[in-house]
């Protein structure tokens, strides 16, 4: 029987720092669950670089198809045994706190005082009670799931055979000592391996890149194209780019594009106007308020635009700032307010010192600091539209979550966007904050016009994870 190893190492090296997931994560994480769902989990397993040990190393895969959606908490318990503080060894309310130890004690201290004076208004601000809160500190809550840790770890070189698939889904460049370990398991074991590119950011757009991260990323693409037999390239237009620069190395491979999916990972949404009955929209609606913070909940108090991804220099932000300040003085223009939802990226400087000189444009832009997949449907949910005006994108996660909750979007027309976008969405030039302004004051002050891009949406159907997973293993078979 073939195996099919799915690396994961950089989903290791990202839950033991973050505890959101990003694009990248998002993606493996969908095509290995549902990978595991159709193989079971003797024919999937997962793999990943044991820095301590300087170990290429494999584990079960079976929990990931237990998982409804990628949980940090579960996979650094996985990856870090009792080093991780994972959901039952933290706190009521404290929960973004977990891999912040000094931020973790101060709140954790805080939050008993409150206990102490009865001050239950604090406690329900986070959606849980007094009584929450002393049950956890007697220790009426679980342990971690000793399974999870003592998952068995097996070298690969020890149980991989001629034929086996390595399936490389996320970034290991910086990895040190990983590029050896597939050429060995190449050269010595007959493993055909497999990359997939979601991006030539950092070689396409170097000036968005910090430190000498362009010239490591350049380093190990040449490098992948010694050990891998092919790669998989997440749109047209990063198989093109991936062309391009196999053809500057002088090297050829296979290059098959899989594009990525329309749907957003947590659910493939439904429209709650069309569930009926007691356990319906209302009802969805009570229990989503319960899993979102307090602070995520207030965004949606007003109409807003939602942006989403990491708030970086290459997603063009501060252009959008710009075009939205001018939007707020548009007297008789009803604007929706701007909520960035995503965590700090590199040289921002130019927008956070604008945000700091105008108070945030004077209360007309918002912050959702690292939202939860769960905060971010709701987000998405409660939306006017939303907006993507970068200089560059491997595919546009964020335009696809959109159109899968019916929400249209203000796109960039460059590199992939168009791909997902399709003709459900508003173009712009990422380059003239004229054309930026045009676009998003179109779809806000011509609601007619919103609607017949929705429309459009609701009649497409749209690409999704089931749709990747099942070109994937269409090209793994062949």
């Amino acid at each position: 029987m073939k195996t099919h190893f799915f690396d994961v190492t950089d989903i290791v090296l990202y839950v033991e720092k973050e505890t959101s997931v990003s694009g990248i994560q998002r993606v493996s994480f969908e095509v290995i669950k549902r990978m595991v769902e159709r193989h079971g989990a003797e024919a999937v397993k997962l793999s990943y670089w044991d820095r301590a040990h300087r170990n290429y190393v494999s584990i079960p895969s079976g929990f990931i198809a237990e998982l409804d959606e990628f949980d940090p908490d579960i996979l650094s318990t996985v990856f870090f045994g009792s080093k991780a503080r994972s959901k039952a060894e933290t706190a009521p309310t404290l929960e973004r706190y977990r891999n912040k130890p000094m931020k973790y004690r101060f709140h954790h201290l805080r939050s008993t005082l409150h206990a102490v004076r009865g001050n239950e208004a604090h406690f329900e601000k986070h959606n849980t009670s007094i009584a929450e809160w002393r049950s956890w500190n007697a220790g009426d809550v679980a342990a971690a799931d000793s399974k999870l840790i003592d998952l068995p770890r097996t070298l690969v070189t020890q149980i991989a055979q001629p034929g086996d698939h390595l399936i490389v889904l996320g970034a290991t460049w910086a990895v040190d000592g990983i590029d050896a370990a597939f050429q060995g398991l190449k050269d010595q074991h007959g493993v055909e391996i497999y990359q997939l590119v979601h991006d030539l950011i950092p070689i396409v757009t170097p000036e968005h890149i910090a430190g000498d991260f362009a010239q490591e990323f350049y380093r190990w693409l040449k490098t992948a194209t010694g050990y891998c037999n092919s790669f998989f390239a997440n749109s047209g237009n990063t198989a093109r780019d991936l062309a391009a620069f196999m053809e500057e190395i002088g090297i050829t491979r296979p290059i098959r594009t899989v594009p990525l999916a329309q749907a957003f990972t947590l659910v493939e949404p439904k429209n709650p106007r069309k569930i009926k009955g007691p356990e319906g929209a209302f009802k969805a609606r009570i229990e989503r308020s319960t899993t979102v913070r307090r602070e995520i909940l207030n965004l949606s108090k007003v109409p807003f635009a939602l942006v989403v991804g990491t708030m970086e220099s290459r997603k063009n932000i501060w252009r959008l700032a710009q075009a939205w300040q001018r939007l707020s003085r548009e007297e008789g223009l009803d604007v929706p307010k701007l909520v960035f939802a995503g965590k700090p990226g590199w040289y921002n400087d130019d927008f956070n010192q604008l945000m700091h000189a105008t108070g945030n444009l004077g209360g007309w832009v918002q912050f959702a600091d690292r939202p939860t997949d769960t905060e971010l449907a709701y987000l998405y949910e409660t939306c006017v539209f939303t907006a993507m005006v970068s200089f560059y994108e491997g595919w546009g996660l964020p335009i696809g979550e959109s159109l899968s909750f019916g929400k249209t979007a203000v796109v960039a027309e460059n590199s992939s966007m168009p791909e997902v976008g399709g003709d459900m969405v508003e173009y712009c030039d990422a380059h003239s904050l004229d054309s930026i302004h045009a676009a998003c004051r179109k779809l806000i002050a011509n609601p007619e016009h919103r609607a017949t891009l929705e429309a459009k949406i609701a009649a497409t159907t749209l690409r999704t994870w089931d749709d990747v997973t099942n070109d994937f293993v269409d090209l793994l078979s062949q």
